[in-house]
Formats: structure tokens, C-alpha cells, sequence
């Protein structure tokens, strides 16, 4: 009875140490997610298109609001070439970030925002949205986006006036 007892004990042990290792991996997946995200930015900042494209897997899958869903990098590259202005300033933050047990696939769900000039104010404005990315871990160790899409908030339109 007693060995039975020692026996149940150190596999109670084990199993928490397994849960606490596979825990902290999680949260270490997590932060490489974070980070993966910081880095993410700084380079569509300092290289433009080819920093974004960068971060996808060759076989990613984009889905850009009232367009076809893009599939691979090559036609990501063909629809963004049309329309990417170097100029614009695009900003994002994580406000999820999750990623599996297994450490090999994960998510960040956050807000992005854009300034740009209203044609017919001649004003900036602020242009908010959302968006989830689906990270999946490369072999060698790097996160790359497998899916992306995003919303763009209501555009608020300016009061009528009571005249």
C-alpha cells in the first residue's frame, strides 16, 4: 500500500511539473507572438511591402475586406503592389494574443489605426480597425503569419447640421 501511495505521489508530481513546463512554454510562445508582432511592424515601417510580405508564410492566406481571398505571397505581392503607398502609417497592437499547447500554432487579435488626409475636409483623420492574425511556427523557430484579416471601423460622419 505504501509503494502505491509513493507511486501516486510522484506521478501527481510529475503531472504538475509536465503542466507547469507546458505552461511556460505557453507563455513563452506567447511573448515570441509579441514580439513576432513588434517586428512585424518595424519592418512594413522600414521596408514597406516587402517587410509586411515578409512575415507571411509562402503559403498564407489573406482576406481583405471586399476583395477575393488572396492565397500565397506571390498574390498577396500582385494585389498589394497596385495599391500600397509608402506613405501611409500604419500602426497595430495586440490586445489578444493565444497560442496551443502544442506551441506550433497561435493567434493575436488586436486594433490598428491609420492617419490619413480627408479629401474633402482637407483635414487628417484617424482610420481604426481590427484585426486577427493566425501565426504558425516555422521549423526554424520563426513565427509567420498563415492567415490574416481585418475590419475597419465605422467612419463617423459629421453631424447634420440644424440649420
Amino acid at each position: 500500500m505504501k509503494s502505491f501511495l509513493i507511486t501516486i505521489v510522484l506521478l501527481a508530481v510529475s503531472a504538475s511539473s509536465a503542466y507547469g513546463a507546458g505552461k511556460s512554454s505557453v507563455e513563452a510562445n506567447k511573448q515570441a507572438l509579441i514580439k513576432a508582432e513588434a517586428d512585424f511592424e518595424k519592418a512594413r515601417a522600414e521596408k514597406g511591402l516587402e517587410g509586411w510580405l515578409s512575415f507571411f508564410a509562402d503559403d498564407a492566406v489573406d482576406l481583405p475586406a471586399g476583395l477575393p481571398i488572396a492565397t500565397g505571397k506571390d498574390v498577396m505581392r500582385k494585389r498589394l503592389t497596385a495599391r500600397w503607398d509608402k506613405n501611409v502609417v500604419l500602426k497595430w497592437q495586440p490586445v489578444k494574443v493565444d497560442v496551443a499547447e502544442s506551441g506550433d500554432i497561435g493567434y493575436t487579435a488586436g486594433n490598428w489605426q491609420i492617419p490619413v488626409l480627408d479629401k474633402r475636409t482637407n483635414t487628417r483623420v484617424l482610420i481604426t480597425g481590427k484585426y486577427l492574425t493566425v501565426w504558425r511556427k516555422q521549423k526554424d523557430g520563426a513565427w509567420k503569419a498563415v492567415a490574416d484579416l481585418g475590419n475597419q471601423d465605422p467612419v463617423p460622419t459629421p453631424a447634420a447640421s440644424s440649420h
